[in-house]
């Protein structure tokens, strides 16, 4: 096996001795209870028992629908009753209806009123409201939406239209539609003509349309703001053509407010600093040291106050703090104390203790906002700045506080003391007769068919439209079901949601183990580290994908993907594929592999280059050297990644702790031979 970071991974000969006999005590009557309950756990989730036949009847019409065609389903839903799963054939059959404006309303209205509380109504009623407004049948609107006001904006916009329409714009609704508008900025394109008809009988007045701009223009929305402005005053159009003009150059017009050719800022005299700040931080990200003259120069004009010097200064400290940068210091130096906000101090301190100025760095945690100042992190550090400075008794109570809580720091502060790590595991009750009750409920029971049959988007849209209310007790029942299910994702989550952050066994499954545990050892990986990226990577979710286009359970990159399958010359055949754990493990873990050994079995820096590439991760090695100790981490300049390698230490330490439970199991479960 590939040799651990020694500043986080413990001994084996001191990781588990304190309280093991009551660990193995708890686990012993943990696992009783469930052999209680395993002739109930045997079916599930198909307790119901469809037949094959009907199964793959949905299957194959379901997938079917959700192409786009648009098959007769008469004679399939005959042969489908009793199904808990054919009515999401005519829901997607509607949706396709929609879609092709081919919809008969009275039927779809029967469906939705036959079905209302299912998971799929809200979303067909949406779908379909949407286009009975862009169609403008005020009529059909109506008699869907009802009278109550809607939260979404589009469809309340379109609800408000019906009324107009249909039972006449009186001052009442004019008022009340004026108001929806003032307090919904920016409302989509299909609220125009509501725009229209207010503006037209007089109901949204020229300040109206100055504070919706301004609005818009504090959100970021340019362009929406513009917009309105014909409905403005010369001035305020002056005014906000400045402020856009800014926006697309801050250095051309914060350049003209110190020469005096800004005098669209005199004719709105009480928001002039607040534009011109808008425009100093635009500015700030790519032209610091400018920035800077710039506040000098306004602030010397009396167009800049104080604060909002002092506010752009932070402002670049902090982004210099982001990058490591060797002037953050001097950058804060210009902001006293007592202006810096919790961002600021806790940044400040941050680059204290890169710098390794412990003594500093004490004054400096005791300066943070007391909810910062007690968190795990900073009660660490502070231990450790005591450490350094000589004073090791003022540091002890803190260490020997925190080595009682799991989590990395607990961790750093266990190593610290050179006493085992605690996890303070205590097994989810796992109760029969409210287990049975939960998987009884229609909803459940969908959940887990549609799970079961591999539409997973609809099992998770029941499942939580089921459990929406349920109680502690019930999420925690819901975590056994969805495990035993092997969906591990929803597992984690149900256990998530019942608060029971020491239930170990649900928060940290051992899942795929009969494929990882011989692809670990032929790549001479830790088991524990692989499960550990895993379960940070994607929780155990086969099919995840994330916003740059990873893919599933070790999130593997397609580009990645192709060129580690041809070393194992097992090629995918479509990008997919990586949604598949028979392709997605042995490609995450041969690529891990590798990178573990291109850093010497370091898996600081191993998972440093998994999330965020190797050329950065070896940059850092060059500027940060190559002692991955815990202030190396900190030193990381991207926050995901300095999360994200927090995370896998942490997580690895406890996936260590399950398979060793895992492995005492096993030898209290094996039958003893007979002594001859």
């Amino acid at each position: 096996m590939a040799r651990p970071t020694p500043w986080l991974r413990f001994p084996e000969s001191t990781r588990y001795k304190a309280g093991l006999l009551v660990l193995a005590t708890s686990l012993l009557l943990f696992f009783s209870i469930i052999s209680t309950t395993s002739a109930f756990f045997g079916p599930q989730p198909d307790s119901f028992q469809p037949s094959s036949e009907k199964r793959e009847l949905f299957i194959e019409t379901y997938q079917e629908l959700k192409k786009g065609q648009l098959p007769d389903l008469s004679e399939t839903l005959v042969e489908l009753q009793g199904y808990p799963l054919a009515p999401y054939l005519e829901y997607q059959l509607f949706r396709n209806q929609l879609a092709y404006q081919l919809v008969d309303n009275e039927q779809l209205l029967s469906f939705l009123r036959h079905h209302q509380g299912t998971a799929f109504h809200d979303k067909l009623k949406e779908e379909w409201l949407v286009q009975l407004g862009s169609k403008q049948d005020w009529k059909t609107y109506t008699l869907v939406a009802g009278s109550q006001a809607l939260n979404d904006p589009q469809l309340e916009c379109y609800r408000l239209q019906a009324e107009g329409n249909l039972q006449g714009r009186s001052l009442s609704w004019l008022e009340t539609s004026a108001q929806f508008w003032r307090d919904n900025q920016p409302l989509p394109s299909s609220c125009e003509p509501l725009r229209q008809s207010l503006s037209k009988l007089g109901f949204l007045s020229q300040d109206d349309y100055w504070q919706g701009a301004l609005g818009l223009m504090r959100a970021g929305q340019t362009q929406k703001a513009w917009d309105y402005r014909e409905h403005l005053s010369k001035e305020q159009r002056q005014f906000l053509d400045f402020w856009r003009r800014g926006r697309l150059n801050p250095a051309n017009r914060l350049q003209a407010a110190v020469e005096d050719r800004a005098a669209e800022l005199e004719t709105q005299p009480e928001l002039g600093n607040e534009v011109l700040l808008d425009l100093l931080e635009q500015h700030a990200s790519s032209h610091p040291s400018q920035t800077q003259r710039f506040i000098q120069q306004l602030e010397d004009k009396e167009l800049l106050t104080a604060a909002s010097a002092y506010r752009v200064h932070e402002l670049l400290a902090i982004r210099a703090a982001w990058r490591n940068a060797p002037d953050t210091l001097e950058l804060f130096a210009e902001v006293p104390e007592n202006r810096r906000t919790a961002e600021g101090r806790e940044w400040f301190a941050r680059t204290q203790l890169r710098r390794g100025n412990w003594q500093k760095l004490v004054a400096a945690i005791q300066e943070l906002p007391e909810a910062l100042s007690q968190s795990n992190e900073w009660r660490y550090w502070l231990a450790k700045a005591y450490l350094q400075s000589d004073q090791p008794k003022t540091a002890e109570p803190l260490l020997e506080s925190l080595a009682q809580v799991r989590n990395y720091y607990g961790f750093l502060a266990a190593r610290e003391l050179g006493v085992p790590p605690q996890m303070n595991a205590s097994p989810a009750p796992l109760n029969a007769v409210p287990l049975q009750a939960l998987s009884e409920k229609p909803g459940i029971q969908r959940a887990g068919e549609l799970y079961l049959t591999g539409f997973v988007e609809d099992a998770r849209r029941e499942w939580h439209h089921t459990l929406a209310e349920a109680s502690t007790a019930t999420w925690q029942q819901a975590a056994w079901l969805a495990q035993n299910w092997g969906w591990y994702d929803r597992s984690v989550n149900a256990i998530h949601n019942a608060g029971s952050q020491n239930a170990l066994e649900l928060r940290f499954p051992l899942a795929h183990l009969d494929q990882l545990r011989p692809l670990a050892k032929k790549a001479n990986l830790d088991l524990a580290l692989v499960l550990a990226l895993i379960r940070k990577e994607s929780l155990f979710n086969p099919e995840a994908r994330s916003h740059v286009g990873a893919l599933g359970l070790m999130q593997v990159m397609p580009t990645t993907g192709q060129q580690v399958s041809r070393q194992l010359q097992t090629p995918l055949l479509a990008e997919s594929d990586l949604l598949k754990p028979e392709y997605n493990l042995p490609i995450g873990v041969h690529y891990l592999s590798r990178l573990m050994q291109r850093y010497q079995d370091n898996p600081t820096l191993a998972a440093a280059a998994y999330n965020a590439g190797p050329s950065r991760a070896s940059k850092w090695q060059q500027q940060l050297g190559k002692d991955t100790d815990p202030r190396w981490v900190e030193q990381i300049t991207y926050a995901e990644t300095r999360d994200y390698v927090k995370s896998i230490l942490a997580f690895r330490e406890v996936y260590a702790w399950r398979l060793q439970q895992q492995q005492l199991q096993l030898v209290r479960d094996t039958p003893k031979t007979p002594e001859s």
